[in-house]
């Protein structure tokens, strides 16, 4: 399942998330895993939660960053959750250009009993058809 939280910047996105994170390595019976553009948010998170730093990794594009998350699925079954926080900062692409990176993501967690959770700043009404169905969150 993919989630979304929207919202312009400012809107508390990433306080959000990072609770999400918290609270669900709380009551996970497997790795929750928290993906952000650097390691800034690391005193925020429970130990519990694994934080990987993108630029530590060098991901700068969409297929990279599904490659890294079929990478991590691949060699760790127990993953249950997966934060994303600022995915377009991660991808460098802009919101509208990201329909390949969510079709495939869907296909790689299709399968798998996955959740993964993504910040955009972006309002939900000002989302792009093919994001609608993820603003749940």
């Amino acid at each position: 399942m993919i989630k979304l939280i929207c919202g312009e910047k400012g809107a508390g996105k990433t306080k959000k998330i990072l609770d999400m994170a918290n609270d669900t390595a709380k009551t996970s019976k497997g790795t929750v895993v928290f993906l952000d553009k650097d390691d800034s948010h690391k005193l925020s998170l429970s130990y519990k939660v694994r934080l990987n730093d993108m630029s530590e990794w060098r991901i700068s594009s969409d297929n990279e960053l599904v490659a890294f998350i079929k990478g991590m699925l691949a060699t760790n079954y127990d993953i249950t959750d997966i934060f994303v926080d600022g995915v377009v900062k991660i991808s460098g692409h802009p919101v509208e250009e990201l329909a390949n990176f969510f079709g495939c993501l869907e296909r790689v967690i299709s399968d798998k009993d996955v959740t993964v959770v993504l910040t955009i700043s972006k309002d939900a009404d000002a989302l792009p058809d093919f994001l609608a169905k993820y603003a749940q969150v």
